[in-house]
């Protein structure tokens, strides 16, 4: 009896440390550059995650975009040249790239994912 309880408790322990070690190495990577981090799902279940999205100019941003619905989206923000043909559901893709001048300019899908895909779209915002 003894001999299992410490089995389950380095079992526990075992598991609470992998997962923590991966959130650490996860917050050191983000850490490298200005990351956001933006949700897909069709615009009946809610759009883009945040729909306004504010960065540095100058500075090397990445985007994970992670596609959360049951179906593909597509990621563009034409002024600058990004782009991703196609995120599967369920999968993360990302984006770096150095905004170079300050504005507001447009993002939106670029895969067919519902009646109301052209709706599909949100705001980068460069100061």
């Amino acid at each position: 009896m003894r001999n299992e309880i410490i089995a389950i408790i380095l079992m526990i322990l075992s598991t609470v440390g992998i997962v923590l070690g991966v959130l650490a190495v996860e917050k050191y990577r983000r850490g490298q550059l200005y990351t956001v981090e933006l949700i897909a799902r069709t615009t009946e279940h809610g759009n883009w995650y945040p729909r306004r999205i504010t960065v540095p100019v100058g500075e090397e941003v990445k985007i994970l975009i992670r596609n959360i619905d049951t179906v593909s989206h597509g990621f563009a923000i034409p002024d600058f040249n990004v782009a991703v043909e196609e995120i599967k559901a369920g999968n993360v893709a990302v984006v770096q790239f150095m905004p170079d001048k300050k504005g507001i300019f447009p993002f939106m899908c670029t895969v067919w994912c519902s009646e109301r895909h052209l709706e599909m779209t949100g705001e980068l915002i460069v100061e």
